[in-house]
């Protein structure tokens, strides 16, 4: 287990002032040359989680186009200032994944995804990717804040949970996962989100929203995960990937901010809550 803690703090310390100088130093066709490769590699493993039977080749083949092709169809909506029909059909089918998780009895194992699933995995990560850019385009400091918040989120859910952990939190689809993680996650996000706004010597009003707004989205980036691990445990496949030392899969990396960048930016947008 030390082993892999270190492994998995050199990995981010690592990644992280990587993708941090990119949103912050470098170009609009840089970080959207980021993106595209972001999303085909943990497009890639989610083909090979899911599309791995005899006809899996032509099966990854088609996934794989379908993300292509939608993420081309991404920059022209972002282009055209049309994102927002886009981010709400994303919320709304996150809503239905929510609580198909919330009703879930038992997980089975799926030997045959289809059609639906490749749409719905296309949808997913090409409104991930309209969320990200237009987060970009609108404010880069307010993607770098996303960023860092998901990423609090994750990390100390994991330490909540190694130490305080006792109660599962969904054991069905992750025996690991534990309330306490969750509660402490939310715990750190109030602090993150507190801490920023009085160094930022935001009026209350704005306080008030943007840690509401932050809640939601640490909420929506825990479902994020237990997305991905749904999918991992009806595969039958314990990680994404093997590309991250010590994390697993990319998919593994950006689960939690699947859902959280769409509902992070119409909410933020809406609220008029932009760094």
């Amino acid at each position: 287990m030390q082993s892999n803690l270190i492994k998995r703090v050199i990995t981010a310390s690592i990644i992280f002032p990587l993708v941090i100088s990119i949103i912050l130093y470098q170009n609009d066709l840089i970080v959207r040359l980021f993106l595209n490769i972001v999303i085909f590699l943990a497009a890639f493993e989610l083909s090979r989680l899911c599309f791995t039977d005899n006809s899996g080749n032509r099966k990854s083949f088609i996934f794989i186009t379908i993300v292509f092709v939608s993420i081309f169809l991404s920059n022209l909506i972002v282009k055209n200032n049309i994102w927002s029909f886009q981010i709400i059909f994303s919320i709304i089918l996150w809503l239905i994944i929510f609580l198909y998780i919330f009703k879930l009895e038992r997980v089975y194992n799926e030997s045959n995804f289809g059609i639906i699933y490749a749409f719905n995995f296309s949808v997913l990560l090409s409104c991930m990717y309209s969320s990200i850019y237009t987060l970009y385009i609108l404010s880069p400091n307010f993607l770098v804040y996303l960023i860092c918040l998901v990423s609090l989120v994750d990390i100390s859910a994991y330490f909540f949970g190694k130490i305080y952990g006792r109660t599962p939190f969904f054991q069905i689809i992750s025996p690991n996962k534990t309330r306490e993680g969750f509660y402490g996650s939310l715990v750190t996000c109030v602090i993150f989100s507190t801490s920023f706004c009085l160094y930022q010597k935001y009026e209350l009003d704005y306080t008030i929203k943007l840690i509401c707004i932050s809640l939601l989205v640490a909420i929506a980036s825990s479902f994020g995960d237990l997305s991905v691990s749904l999918i991992k445990r009806m595969s039958g496949k314990k990680d994404t990937g093997k590309i991250l030392p010590g994390h697993g899969g990319l998919l593994d990396r950006v689960d939690s901010i699947l859902p959280a960048a769409p509902i992070f930016l119409i909410l933020s947008f809406s609220l008029s809550v932009i760094i």
